[in-house]
């Protein structure tokens, strides 16, 4: 989903670097350790130790990055990389070039994780590593003896080609990262923009016909030699309050993309007679569905109770109810209600004009459908909103159709149980 992948993604690739690094460091510090004893040198036998405790803090941080705590693992192991340098220069006096380097992957390593003031913090305290370096291996001499010229330049050749290698794959990953993210941005500006002309529209729809109707009304009753008619007058109020009611389910399916957005969509289950409540949302929408055209049959074989927001179960059916006398074509729409033992299974089938195979996820998201919207209207929120409700409620919602087959859109929610008030029976 496009919801909160952002984050998975951050996790995820500091978890294959760490993974990356931790084989990595342990393969160093293995090599010092075999060629200090070889070669009987404290100042391997030291690098070896540096090493040592950069593997223990990469372990460590592995550990935090599985739990989520993406920030901590970077900081973590990025100071744990600056210590192991701080040491490293105090024995292994030969590796200067590469001891360098190794503070400015640091810095590509947190970048990605790490807020500004404590960012800033780290990358001062890589600068500081430095001129420690650049001192103690650049200006004085060597505090201990140094291995053979040859060992030297093989270790030096390695690590230098191990740090500029995993820099620059830091640097293509943030890169793609980067474009990723921008794809993303354009895509939704797009999106934005779209939905601001379909909003504009959809919310124009129902204000040309209501405004209509009452002018025409005012005009009747202004008119000082007719009588107005009270059947008529009647048909135009009925007209307007239609009208007013598609611009209420608007802005409340508007209000309800907020809401959910903000992690603040509420629910108040209580316990309900869902065959009484589906009964009469389908009763509700017997007018709508003559005019069009189709026929609304509701099978219910026995009484099913549960523990359900009343108001959002009900938006749950209006919602699949209006798409399916939408896309319907005039043929029968069916609503069926079974008790599944635990759970409730509430069924809309419509014959209509069907989905195609690749959009029974996509219709689910926000601001999607499986239709041009020049043919038919909606801003592609009811499926979001209803998806969202039925999972904040323990339940699934699937859609099952082929094109000019119709869809059946099946919601299965846990009835739950009511608490028992103190002293009942």
């Amino acid at each position: 989903m496009r919801e909160s992948s952002e984050e998975a993604l951050r996790q995820l690739r500091l978890q294959q670097f760490l993974g990356l690094m931790l084989p990595i460091s342990v393969g160093f510090l293995l090599l010092y350790l075999a060629f200090a004893l070889a070669l009987r040198s404290v100042a391997l036998m030291g690098g070896a130790g540096a090493v040592l405790l950069y593997t223990v803090a990469l372990a460590r941080s592995r550990t935090l990055a599985t739990r989520g705590q993406a920030e901590r693992a970077a900081l973590l192991s990025g100071y744990a990389l600056l210590v192991m340098v701080a040491l490293g220069a105090l024995f292994v006096h030969f590796l200067l070039a590469g001891l360098l380097m190794i503070p400015i992957a640091g810095v590509a390593l947190v970048l990605p994780y790490v807020d500004p003031p404590p960012l800033a913090r780290y990358m001062l305290a890589a600068f500081g590593v430095d001129v420690w370096v650049m001192v103690v291996d650049g200006l004085l001499p060597p505090l201990f003896e140094q291995p053979p010229l040859g060992f030297q330049r093989w270790v030096f050749a390695l690590a230098v080609v191990a740090c500029v290698g995993l820099t620059l794959r830091m640097l293509w990953v943030d890169a793609v990262r980067l474009r990723q993210s921008l794809a993303r941005a354009e895509e939704a500006v797009a999106t934005r923009d779209e939905f601001l002309s379909v909003a504009s529209h959809e919310l124009k729809t129902p204000l040309t016909p209501l405004s209509l109707k009452l002018q025409t009304l005012r005009r009747e009753f202004s008119a000082p030699s007719s009588v107005p008619s009270r059947e008529r007058s009647l048909g135009h109020l009925d007209m307007a309050q239609r009208q007013v009611k598609k611009l209420v389910e608007l802005v409340d399916d508007l209000l309800d993309v907020s809401r959910i957005g903000a992690g603040q969509l509420e629910l108040h289950p209580s316990r309900v007679d869902l065959s009484a409540l589906v009964r009469d949302v389908v009763q509700r929408f017997e007018p709508e569905a003559a005019r069009a055209g189709c026929a609304l049959e509701l099978e219910s074989s026995q009484p099913v109770v549960g523990w359900v927001d009343p108001r959002r179960f009900e938006q749950v059916l209006d919602n699949l109810l209006s798409n399916a006398l939408k896309y319907g074509s005039g043929k029968p729409v069916r609503v069926r209600l079974d008790p599944q033992g635990t759970h409730l299974r509430l069924t809309v089938r419509d014959h209509g004009i069907g989905i195609p195979a690749e959009a029974l996820d996509r219709i689910f998201h926000r601001f999607e459908r499986a239709v041009s919207g020049r043919h038919y209207g909606g801003l592609g929120l009811g499926l979001y909103i209803t998806r969202r409700i039925v999972e904040e409620s323990g339940g699934t919602v699937v859609a099952a159709s082929e094109p000019d087959q119709g869809a059946t859109f099946t919601v299965e929610l846990p009835l739950g149980a009511s608490p028992v008030p103190p002293g009942g029976d």
